[in-house]
């Protein structure tokens, strides 16, 4: 079989799942990871022979990719700011979005020897892209999970930079990681989506990614944005900065919800498709 019918073949084994634009991107992502090969060579190589050995890999993970597995998990690794990052169902795939939060982060503490707390890192991929784009700063990131703070530290490991790690549940205020000492910066991408929602959302979030990353209960929406603000009011430096990703529908309650916690220059940015996805606050 050549790379050009192998694409092909993947396309419409993946046609009841996704659309046929979405189908081509993952079959065409999966083929040039597994393959070793870039975007452009797709063109100059698809009339080549896949071997007969690789092929039965690609059969198996073909086979989970039919199911609904996301393509991040099967091939175990992902792209996000530009760096490669290593993830499995123990974390949430980084999305996009989350690139625009980093970049706020960025421009904001460029030069600066800013101490940095990622609460909730999971993957590390915020932790690890501003330590990478930070070399100042000191970056320290926590989760819940000690399954995604492994996948954490190994991503830290691979990026070569420094990230110090520790387990801390975020709604707990009372007991502080990393000895107390304050922080110039929170930063976090908390679970935010109202389990109502599930129902609209891909099988391929919902049957694989991990429901405490995503999810929070419907009469309590406001969960880990009110423990961030009880967290950040206690554990920032003063003039120190939050910065959060939140879901789009209650930009209006989550600035009241930080104001009401002490915080001034509350700010709600969009993200690049228009809507409104981030919040900055100043303790």
């Amino acid at each position: 079989m050549t790379i050009k019918q192998l694409i092909s073949d993947i396309m419409n084994t993946l046609q009841p799942l996704y659309d046929e634009r979405e189908a081509a991107a993952v079959a065409s992502w999966y083929v040039c990871v597994r393959l070793g090969m870039e975007r452009y060579e797709l063109a100059l190589r698809g009339q080549e022979e896949v071997d007969a050995a690789k092929m039965a890999e690609i059969e198996r993970e073909v086979e989970k990719l039919r199911t609904g597995c996301p393509v991040q998990y099967v091939l175990g690794e992902t792209e996000f700011y530009g760096l490669s990052f290593k993830v499995s169902p123990a974390v949430l795939i980084p999305r996009p979005e989350t690139e625009e939060l980093v970049q706020m982060v960025v421009d904001r503490y460029a030069r600066k020897a800013a101490k940095i707390w990622d609460v909730g890192t999971g993957s590390g991929c915020i932790a690890v892209s501003l330590a990478k784009m930070l070399p100042d700063a000191e970056v320290y990131a926590t989760d819940i999970s000690e399954a995604a703070l492994a996948v954490a530290a190994q991503n830290a490991e691979n990026n070569g930079v420094k990230v110090t790690f520790a387990r801390h549940d975020m709604t707990d205020a009372e007991h502080l990681p990393f000895g107390g000492d304050p922080v110039d910066v929170i930063v976090s991408n908390p679970p935010y989506i109202p389990v109502a929602d599930r129902a609209t959302m891909h099988r391929n979030v919902v049957d694989y990614e991990p429901e405490t990353a995503l999810f929070v209960p419907d009469d309590d929406k406001f969960l880990y944005y009110a423990a961030l603000a009880h967290l950040s009011r206690r554990a920032l430096k003063p003039a120190g900065g939050v910065f959060v990703e939140t879901y789009h529908d209650f930009h209006e309650e989550l600035m009241a919800l930080f104001e009401s916690e002490g915080f001034g220059n509350v700010r709600s940015f969009r993200d690049l498709n228009g809507r409104l996805r981030f919040l900055a606050a100043t303790r």
